[in-house]
């Protein structure tokens, strides 16, 4: 028998996680927006229904809501919740934070998925809240494997994840649109810097993982002395590439923890 899950929220995380899921659960969709929740209706072929008439049959509720959004949420929930387990994957929002609003003795667990969720190739952290399971992890871990892959942590990394791997992608895609912009100014058409930047990516990063070496290694053998590839590299080391990405990173892990507040 197919487990039962409701999902709240059917924005981008909420449509993601449903498009790798539907088949294999008994899914409902919470969405206040009826056309989106009419177009997910449509594609996944799952039900949809206003929250106060989804959980009566659900053994599992996955919150896909924005941070902003939660503490209204819960206060919607807790009227009719039946110690499902909660699955929440809002960024800043902790496993005790939702225990003590719903007032019981509650099973959640805490993700944070990425946006590459979208084609199945995901990367989540999974923490367990005090009173969850380990078969509660596993049907979470079930849930995000089948939208790429997931990792079991303790609560207090998730900040940290939220930063590398939650936030992550934004930071590639950042990178794509300065490095194609600069190919650009040396004079490349649109459609043809797109082509070398990207090609260029997806091959390195396919050759780092088909290498049992280290990126730095790589990188190394890339660089000859004195060449064009060091000239370019002395530029990065010279405004500090390093020292960003730190900076960034503590930045959001900052934000994670205003958001928890």
């Amino acid at each position: 028998m197919k487990p039962t899950l409701a999902i709240i929220g059917g924005g981008n995380m909420g449509s993601a996680i449903l498009s790798g899921i539907h088949k294999n659960f008994n899914v409902c969709v919470c969405e206040k927006d009826k056309s989106r929740a009419d177009f997910l209706k449509r594609k996944f072929h799952v039900k949809t229904a206003e929250l106060k008439n989804s959980l009566q049959q659900v053994k599992t509720i996955l919150l896909a809501v924005k941070p902003q959004d939660f503490e209204e949420i819960l206060k919607e929930i807790r009227p009719q919740f039946k110690n499902q387990l909660i699955i929440s994957i809002a960024a800043g929002i902790t496993t005790p934070y939702i225990e003590k609003r719903l007032g019981r003795k509650i099973r959640v667990v805490r993700v944070m998925p990425n946006f590459p969720a979208q084609i199945g190739q995901g990367m989540a952290g999974i923490c367990k809240g005090k009173f969850a399971t380990h078969v509660d992890l596993a049907l979470t871990r079930r849930i995000f494997n089948s939208i790429g892959t997931s990792v079991i942590i303790d609560e207090k990394w998730m900040d940290a994840v939220t930063a590398i791997s939650g936030s992550g992608p934004a930071y590639v895609f950042l990178f794509v649109e300065c490095f194609e912009k600069a190919a650009r100014s040396l004079g490349f058409k649109k459609d043809m810097a797109k082509q070398l930047v990207r090609q260029t990516l997806k091959g390195s990063l396919a050759l780092l993982e088909s290498q049992n070496v280290d990126a730095a290694e790589l990188r190394a053998r890339v660089t000859s002395k004195g060449g064009t590839t060091q000239a370019a590299t002395d530029v990065f080391m010279k405004h500090h590439i390093e020292k960003i990405f730190e900076e960034a990173l503590k930045a959001a892990v900052r934000r994670a923890k205003e958001l928890a507040k």
